[in-house]
């Protein structure tokens, strides 16, 4: 089965906050944009206004480049949330900035996937202007 982007709606989204709110701007704008501590070099998701690595608060945000490769993954077959009919993926991707979130692989089915498979970031646009973030094959 392959996962279409259509198919991913949530209807429960993180509150959109000072914190966040560069990351929410960029992913309108279809850029990745993540916190980046000045102090250790550490990036981070989800956004924070202090580094969770040395706890510095010298944070600005910065554009990456999307690019990731696919760690891990699971399809889950029962449902837990009522916004994720079954069957749906969870993945656990790694950025070229070393940085690891959860997201999903759309547009893949889960036989053709495997760890290290280069990814890219790409944004789905929900009915409340919200873009949220996904991945697909590279």
């Amino acid at each position: 089965m392959i996962y279409p982007a259509s198919e991913v709606v949530p209807s429960t989204l993180p509150a959109i906050t000072s914190d966040s709110l560069p990351f929410w701007e960029g992913a309108k704008r279809g850029q990745l944009v993540l916190p980046n501590c000045e102090r250790c070099g550490h990036v981070w998701h989800p956004p924070s206004l202090t580094c969770p690595q040395c706890l510095s608060t010298a944070v600005a945000f910065r554009s990456l480049s999307g690019r990731a490769k696919l760690w891990s993954w699971v399809v889950f077959r029962r449902q837990y949330f009522k916004d994720f009919p079954v069957p749906y993926l969870v993945a656990y991707v790694e950025l070229d900035t070393g940085t690891m979130l959860m997201s999903t692989v759309v547009n893949a089915a889960a036989e053709q996937l495997r760890c290290d498979m280069p990814l890219r970031a790409v944004f789905k646009r929900l009915p409340n202007d919200l873009y949220i973030l996904l991945f697909e094959p590279d």
